[in-house]
């Protein structure tokens, strides 16, 4: 189907990184970050049938990651300025740290505001190699696929396929993005 996607949403993807790092006292391996921003994206479609941040999802060597989010925090890109920089750093030794507090939340709903905090709690005692770990697992991620040293998109209907939603969910999910690109447009 050839349907508009929405936008992704810097503001919301450096919203939540704010409050998961917060909750992390201010500091995190990339690694985790991105395993943990995923994961919230994946739930958010799974039980509101509406991306997070509408971010591109991709699977790489070390698992999934939304793409915008993954390159908001590469080393390489934190001298330009984003939204995302303003409040987040990306250190040399591959960990992610805040640096300033007051990116406030005016883009999440308090339900997503929840959501990332019970995907923090769910996952805060693992490690981001245990994390990596999982998303490897087939039986955890079906939507995973090895792309040996590159990266291979991962759709949202592959997701959706992965947890379990029947065609017709994945069709109407697919028409309301559509509806909602569409209103974006009308919007700028």
């Amino acid at each position: 189907m050839g349907i508009r996607m929405p936008k992704y949403s810097e503001e919301k993807a450096t919203q939540a990184t704010c409050i998961l790092l917060k909750l992390n006292n201010g500091e995190m391996s990339l690694l985790k970050l991105m395993k943990l921003l995923y994961n919230v994206e994946r739930e958010a479609i799974n039980r509101w049938m509406r991306p997070f941040t509408f971010g591109s999802s991709c699977s790489m060597p070390h698992g999934q990651v939304i793409s915008q989010a993954y390159n908001n925090a590469k080393i390489a890109n934190q001298d330009r300025e984003s939204v995302w920089t303003k409040y987040i750093k990306t250190l040399s030794n591959n960990k992610v740290r805040l640096i300033s507090d007051s990116c406030g939340v005016d883009r999440l709903s308090r339900a997503e505001v929840k959501l990332l905090h019970e995907m923090f709690e769910k996952y805060k005692d693992k490690s981001a190699l245990q994390m990596r770990a999982e998303h490897h697992d087939k039986t955890l991620f079906p939507e995973y696929r090895d792309p040996g040293n590159s990266s291979i998109m991962t759709t949202y209907e592959d997701i959706l396929s992965a947890l379990g939603k029947t065609k017709e969910q994945i069709e109407e999910f697919e028409r309301d993005l559509h509806e909602l690109s569409i209103l974006e447009g009308i919007k700028n």
